[in-house]
């Protein structure tokens, strides 16, 4: 399946809105400047800034392809494109039990394994990367992320 980039811009500004739309509505955060929102903003702006280069590119290369186009089922594409919202379900259904750590690793791990980065290279990026978003999460923006099984090793 193809998708124009004119559509995909316009889809991604569509979320990038209802996001910023939506992160307004978020209580403030006792005992600091910024608020439960300004991490979703900051994305929602991000994300719209994206959709427009997106749209730009697509008009000034005068873009004359389908909106959708569907060139016959690619079995490698297809789990691609299921692994998104199959590790989504997956980390909200395991999550609790088995914590951030072990559940966001799994789901990085595998992802990287199926858009063909190469085990090692993915193994390091996916420590490095679940250090970094519980170092971003938990510790600066103190959102209280699941310990699960490690719950002895808490910090």
């Amino acid at each position: 399946m193809k998708i124009s980039d004119t559509l995909s811009g316009i889809m991604i500004g569509i979320f990038a809105i209802i996001v910023f739309a939506m992160s307004l509505s978020f209580p403030p955060t006792p005992g600091q400047e910024y608020g439960s929102g300004l991490f979703p903003r900051l994305i929602a702006i991000g994300l719209l800034i994206c959709s427009v280069c997106l749209i730009v590119q697509s008009r000034r290369r005068r873009d004359k392809q389908q909106w959708l186009a569907w060139h016959g089922l690619n079995t490698v594409t297809f789990l691609r494109f299921c692994m998104i919202p199959a590790s989504l379900v997956f980390y909200f259904l395991t999550a609790q039990w088995l914590g951030f750590f072990i559940s966001s690793g799994i789901i990085l791990m595998l992802l990287f394994l199926v858009f063909g980065v190469k085990p090692v290279r993915g193994l390091i990026l996916t420590v490095i990367s679940v250090l970094i978003i519980h170092l971003c999460f938990y510790n600066i923006l103190q959102v209280p992320l699941p310990w699960g099984l490690l719950e002895p090793f808490a910090w």
